[in-house]
């Protein structure tokens, strides 16, 4: 696990933080008390604003105290101002002012723990900020039990993050202290921790994995080994099964190594994003399956697209487990989970940094707005131990979609599980909730579709059905389509299907105008018109001008 924040102060200045909460933020961690112990300036609003959006919060205290009886002063302030307010993260005791350097190990160990037991008193989480030198140098192994932020970037700070400085020790890593973000308008401290405080704790069970955990299970190990060390590309073939030893750029993995002796083409030290994946659905699903999934090309993006099109496994939705191609073919990942804002992902031969990083020489989880238009799309995997509903399903029929990426949603109007396409056909149970039709779908499941979207099959509907209205013998006029292109559609609107035998018209075509005109059910005319003396449907009337 590593999640992404930022610790802020008066510093800052004013935060513009509907920005910054739109950026994406995993927490912030707020100063809270200032030189001389007062409150910092920005405390109350930043604490406002964090809390408006959402964004998990802790709060830091940077200590100038020289005696526990000032410390403890210090934390009966922090206290006093959270006020029995709820944080998610903890109350961090900031270590690095150089007056307390001279007290000794000892000396500060005692402080920090007269500190703590005044902030547990109150119903906090306790823990310690310093700099990797403060943490080798002069904290003493009495005080490294707690929790540890630490503070460490390079000389050439330019607001990045940069693997090598990544500390070993540590729930947390202030790597930069020069960052840019959008809504804060100078420099920002960044932030990764390893451990998420906001989330609550899951119960054991002893439940068997599934297929898709197991995926999921072995995405998360190498991204974290357990803790905070990713599985780093190697210089050479040395060390291949270790995470960290002989880490360089030269594209050396193990996952190269064990699918070149599977019979597998392994292109060691070339990009491994994608071998990457293979490796891993061939460990729990078997390399027949993995190449099924993934065709013969599986060490190129752009091979596995096309595959996966050709073998209609091809969707613009997330499924958790699915696989993910970004940016034109040049990058693949899988989806760990997904929400309604964003998806989380698996990725091999990447960074932590934001965004896209191909090439990046490690394993990492990251996440994405799934608006992000960097997404290409995902390749769904039937898992075979998917949930099923244990819910009595009778068909009293079906349905046909009229619409291209209609939803299927959990409940009304509620989570998107997955879409069907125009022409795909659904059971159906009798059961309606408003706007709402249960349906049963292939691959998907049993889900709630919106009834406008649907047409009953084996059924006459009278507004897809011919009648003496239509005249098909008396034409008005000739009509010339003025548009690029429009569909010839079953009825006035564009909510139904277009016509099997001549579904679209170009520019300039002339088409015989019959003497019928609907009104769509937004107001707009459509003409019934004739096509080569054969085919009949309806043409929106914007589209048509009179020869």
């Amino acid at each position: 696990m590593e999640i992404k924040g930022i610790d802020v102060s008066a510093h800052q200045g004013k935060i513009n933080w509907d920005t910054v909460a739109a950026y994406g933020m995993d927490f912030v961690l707020l100063r809270i008390t200032e030189l001389g112990n007062v409150v910092d300036s920005y405390f109350e609003t930043n604490f406002a604003a964090c809390n408006k959006h959402k964004i998990p919060v802790g709060v830091y205290k940077y200590s100038y105290a020289m005696t526990i009886a000032e410390i403890k002063s210090e934390a009966r302030k922090v206290v006093s101002t959270l006020n029995g307010r709820k944080i998610q993260f903890p109350v961090f005791l900031d270590l690095e002012y150089h007056n307390q350097r001279t007290l000794g190990a000892e000396s500060i160990h005692k402080m920090a723990d007269a500190f703590r037991k005044i902030i547990e008193a109150a119903g906090y989480k306790f823990a310690v900020y310093c700099n990797l030198d403060w943490y080798l140098n002069v904290i003493c192994s009495h005080l490294r039990k707690y929790e540890f932020w630490i503070a460490r970037y390079p000389a050439n700070d330019n607001g990045t993050l940069q693997e090598r400085l990544r500390p070993d020790i540590g729930v947390g890593w202030q790597y930069s202290s020069k960052a840019k973000i959008p809504g804060i308008s100078g420099n920002v401290d960044r932030d990764v921790f390893y451990k998420d405080y906001a989330e609550p704790k899951k119960e054991e069970t002893a439940v068997a994995k599934t297929k898709l955990q197991e995926f999921t299970d072995l995405g998360d190990y190498y991204a974290n080994n357990g803790g905070n060390k990713p599985y780093l590309e190697k210089r050479t073939n040395a060390y291949l099964d270790d995470f960290q030893k002989n880490a360089g750029y030269n594209n050396y993995t193990k996952f190269a190594r064990d699918v070149n002796s599977w019979g597998q083409p392994g292109c060691q030290a070339q990009p491994w994003c994608a071998e990457y994946q293979f490796w891993k659905l061939a460990k729990v699903l078997g390399i027949t399956k993995a190449l099924q999934i993934m065709g013969g090309g599986f060490y190129n993006c752009v091979s596995i697209t096309n595959w996966a099109k050709k073998n209609g496994t091809w969707h613009s939705m997330p499924k958790d487990g699915a696989l993910v191609i970004f940016r034109d073919g040049s990058h693949i990942g899988s989806v760990r989970s997904y929400s309604n804002t964003y998806i989380y992902t698996n990725e091999g031969n990447t960074s932590s940094a934001a965004g896209v990083i191909t090439n990046g020489g490690s394993c990492r989880n990251k996440r994405y707005l799934r608006s992000d238009p960097v997404i290409d799309g995902y390749i769904w995997i039937t898992w075979g131990d998917e949930k099923t509903s244990t819910e009595t399903w009778k068909a009293t029929g079906t349905v046909t979609s009229t619409v291209d990426a209609l939803y299927i949603r959990e409940e009304p109007n509620g989570y998107v599980l997955g879409q069907i396409n125009r022409g795909n056909r659904v059971e159906i149970n009798g059961e309606k909730s408003g706007m709402w039709t249960k349906v049963k779908v292939a691959g998907i499941g049993i889900g709630w579709a919106a009834t406008k979207y649907l047409q009953v099959d084996g059924t006459s509907n009278k507004s897809t059905t011919i009648t003496n209205k239509q005249d098909k013998t008396q034409r008005l006029f000739v009509g010339k389509v003025t548009a690029t292109s429009t569909d010839v559609r079953t009825w006035a609107g564009t909510n139904y299907p277009t016509i099997k035998k001549w579904p679209k018209l170009a520019k300039g075509n002339l088409i015989d105008i019959m003497n019928f005109t609907q009104k769509a059910k937004n107001g707009t005319s459509w003409y019934y018109v004739r096509i080569a003396n054969k085919y009949y449907g309806f043409v929106a009337a914007k589209d048509i001008k009179k020869q």
